[in-house]
């Protein structure tokens, strides 16, 4: 009886709590207050605008926060930046630029501050609270930041002209950590320990701002999860061939940047967002998606976020801070989930790499085409029978690759610490491998590690204990790199000791059931990639 009168008082006080304002902030566009969680120990402080986009400034950097007079009440989401929903609906607003903040309630202050780029193909997904909901990270007494930035057409529409320069996206990203570095002292946060950390087109993101020349001061750390700048889908080599494609969708058959520009900035919103169409791929693994961010050329009064490819950047001036790369270790079963016989052998015509190398002759494409398949496939074609090898090529050129090529750069030119990880835990949270109807496959599909370190309203399922453990292992190491620069310092009660990469040696922290140091995951994949990306990688944009 006292058990259920306990139980009792709990739930009232934690309805009471529901509707409870958190405490008013005061930054230079105005007062806002929040709301208090359901369990009391965070404040939620949603929708808040940092930046503003319109109409007529599509295709370009945003413009400053608008201020207001009274209280903010910043607890409602924002859901999306505009982006196709179901049944080809058009969902969100094109005023989207909102910004999420989640502080723990009785931690003592500055606190550490973690920012979250969402993925989602940069042309789908939002910083709301579906995915990304901050309960587990806030309890290790951080504060938490995710926001909305313009997705596809809208965000990533490049013509090479001043109206349409490229980046419009990545330089929301821009403004949103500005606004932070800005106020985040306001809500209890320490402005110079900020952590960026974003997966898939999130990682990707990470990826292009720690090579960005504009970022300069803005994150002290960074973790690049299933993404990175210099993966083959992390640039559009010709994105004015892209936007002629949609021009093409929307009914005008048009070359010229201009044009372009003057159809798609007087097209509605939704009708722009709407045109999709499907790109003709070059090589096997050259990506299918449409909007990507791009090499931008410079016009005087606008910040071109890259101006070279991003393997030039690290190359040359490598920001000197702390970071975290790795992947998931089947990140291409949510990519072979559609596939069929037909598209396996249409595609199966192709060179099996993708357009980011360069060979002297087809005679030697031939050549490289041949071993990679040999490596992959042994003396058989691919076909269904071959998917789970399909995948695992997928998973390494897509995903696990890159970053591990980027934190072989970064260890060679920065003294700060670089380390990897592989997750390759299997259970009840690996969402995507679940709704990718992978479920009994084993290991962890893309996108797998991410219920682990955040709530999610998406799968509302129990967490059984061994779930929870993984939860409490993946966001004390996260947050304990926020905190220290170190995921596993000596005073962590993580059973491993986390050992940085070195020059001379790749150290991978195996995320399983049993947390475990080792050498780099098949050994023999990344030796091959490894000469052929350190012989034959297109260092050029052309």
């Amino acid at each position: 009886m006292k058990y259920i009168k306990n139980v009792v008082l709990f739930t009232l006080f934690a309805m009471n709590l529901v509707d409870q304002p958190a405490p008013e902030v005061v930054i230079e566009q105005g007062i806002l207050s929040g709301k208090v969680s359901a369990d009391g120990s965070f404040f939620q402080y949603f929708g808040i605008p940092y930046a503003t986009t319109n109409s007529s400034t599509r295709f370009k950097a945003p413009l400053p926060p608008p201020s207001w007079k009274g209280v903010f009440r910043a607890v409602d989401e924002i859901y999306s930046c505009p982006q196709k929903g179901f049944l080809g609906s058009i969902k969100g607003e094109e005023d989207c630029l909102k910004i999420n903040v989640y502080v723990p309630s009785m931690a003592k202050r500055p606190l550490p501050v973690m920012v979250y780029i969402h993925g989602g193909a940069f042309y789908l997904g939002s910083g709301g609270t579906l995915l990304y909901a901050g309960d587990f990270l806030v309890q290790h007494e951080v504060i938490l930041v995710t926001f909305n930035y313009r997705l596809g057409v809208l965000g990533f529409t490049c013509l090479n002209i001043k109206e349409a320069p490229g980046n419009a996206g990545l330089k929301d990203q821009i403004a949103a950590l500005r606004w932070v570095k800005k106020n985040i002292a306001a809500f209890g946060g320490d402005p110079d320990n900020i952590t960026l950390f974003g997966q898939s087109a999130g990682g990707a993101s990470t990826s292009l701002l720690l090579a960005s020349p504009l970022t300069e001061g803005l994150f002290n750390k960074a973790i690049v999860q299933s993404g990175s700048a210099i993966a083959n889908w992390g640039t559009d080599r010709d994105p004015i061939s892209t936007a002629r494609l949609i021009a093409k969708t929307l009914g005008y058959s048009v070359t010229d940047p201009k044009d372009i520009y003057n159809i798609f900035s007087k097209t509605p919103y939704k009708e722009l967002v709407a045109a999709y169409p499907k790109k003709p791929i070059g090589k096997y693994l050259d990506t299918e998606l449409l909007y990507l961010p791009c090499i931008e050329k410079s016009f005087a009064g606008e910040e071109a976020v890259i101006s070279e490819l991003p393997f030039n950047l690290i190359n040359k001036k490598p920001k000197d801070i702390p970071l975290m790369f790795g992947a998931t270790s089947r990140e291409g079963l949510f990519l072979t989930a559609m596939d069929t016989e037909e598209t396996i052998k249409e595609r199966d015509k192709k060179y099996l790499f993708a357009s980011d190398l360069k060979f002297p002759s087809e005679e030697e494409a031939e050549r490289i085409d041949n071993m990679t398949r040999e490596v992959y496939f042994g003396k058989e074609r691919m076909s269904m029978k071959t998917i789970a090898n399909i995948s695992d090529l997928m998973t390494d050129l897509y995903f696990g690759l890159p970053g591990v090529f980027e934190s072989e750069i970064m260890v060679k030119k920065i003294k700060s610490p670089v380390y990897n990880y592989y997750f390759d835990y299997s259970g009840g949270r690996n969402f995507l491998k679940y709704l990718t109807g992978n479920k009994n496959e084993s290991g962890a599909c893309h996108a797998d590690e991410l219920l682990y370190l955040f709530r999610g309203d998406m799968w509302p399922f129990p967490i059984d204990k061994r779930d929870r453990k993984m939860i409490y292992h993946m966001t004390k190491m996260w947050t304990d790199f926020a905190k220290y620069s170190n995921p596993t310092p000596d005073s962590s009660d993580v059973p491993v000791k986390w050992t940085p990469t070195t020059q001379k040696k790749l150290n991978f922290l195996y995320i399983d059931e049993e947390l475990k140091m080792g050498p780099i995951p098949n050994p023999e994949r990344y030796q091959l990639w490894k000469d052929i990306y350190d012989k034959y990688r297109k260092t050029d944009y052309s």
